[in-house]
């Protein structure tokens, strides 16, 4: 069995990550004080003691909603994956996560191709440490860089958006949108079967926008909680102007994998409702 390295094993893509590849590969998930990315000398230490056949680097420095990204966030985020090329075998090959915002997020983003990385600079930290992550590693052929719009599933955060308006709805209370969005959101077992195939596969396009085909929006996650649930919640919509859309083109993805199938989100979301109303 092969020994696969996933950083960043705490969060939610994480998580998930390790409880799936747990029977497939020889997992190691250290946590970040077990392993400190961002020092050399702890990483190279960890290289000499264990033999690493593959690594998905999940671990990642900012970008949390509602928090001021950190002034290390940029420096940080390339230390971490500079030293991970640095002390792997030449043979060893990365999976790493971009994100939409390397494409500035403050604008409309509308299935928005790879080709337009760097072309705006991105206003936030983290966006800009995403974009410089993957210009970076552009010419390689042993680092595959996914970049995800929205991820989810169960182990998200509580404040995440699938998870709140479920919540919501199992309390028998409003879902309350702020302001309503359209999203591609990706089920995080769709994401698990990409990266198992790109861990074997060689794509021809290193940086890959990985999201389904269809888009959503918040009111319509509202409405098929409703659906999936005897409830109805009200659902309510604070601003009425729709925000800036936050979608991926994901003709690079499909090229690769052909017979690729995504999770419906109604399937998806009946999982996650199902999970959620057998842990309360």
């Amino acid at each position: 069995m092969k020994t696969l390295l996933i950083t960043g094993s705490g969060g939610f893509v994480g998580k998930n990550l390790k409880e799936y590849f747990s029977d497939k590969y020889n997992v190691l998930s250290p946590r970040s004080n077990e392993l400190n990315l961002i020092n050399e000398e702890e990483v190279k230490k960890y290289f000499i003691e264990n033999q690493i056949d593959y690594i998905i680097h999940c671990a990642s420095i900012g970008g949390v909603r509602g928090e001021i990204d950190r002034n290390s966030t940029i420096s940080d985020n390339l230390k971490m994956v500079d030293n991970l090329l640095k002390f792997k075998n030449d043979n060893v090959k990365i999976i790493l996560f971009g994100s939409g915002a390397m494409y500035d997020k403050s604008r409309n983003l509308r299935k928005i191709k790879e080709e337009e990385i760097s072309r705006v600079i991105p206003k936030d930290l983290y966006g800009e440490s995403k974009m410089l992550i993957a210009k970076k590693i552009q010419d390689r052929k042993d680092v595959v860089c996914l970049n995800i719009f929205a991820c989810y599933g169960k182990n998200e955060k509580e404040t995440r958006f699938p998870t709140y308006a479920i919540e919501q709805n199992l309390k028998k209370e409003p879902i309350i949108i702020n302001q309503n969005v359209i999203f591609d959101y990706l089920y995080i077992e769709d994401l698990a079967k990409i990266i198992e195939k790109f861990l074997i596969k060689t794509p021809q396009e290193n940086i890959i926008n990985v999201t389904p085909n269809e888009s959503i929006s918040l009111f319509e996650i509202s409405e098929l909680v409703n659906e999936i649930s005897d409830f109805k919640s009200e659902i309510i919509i604070k601003n009425p102007i729709l925000a800036p859309e936050y979608t991926g083109d994901n003709s690079r993805l499909l090229n690769e994998l052909p017979e690729l199938k995504f999770t419906s989100y109604k399937d998806g979301l009946k999982i996650l409702f199902n999970h959620l109303k057998v842990m309360k």
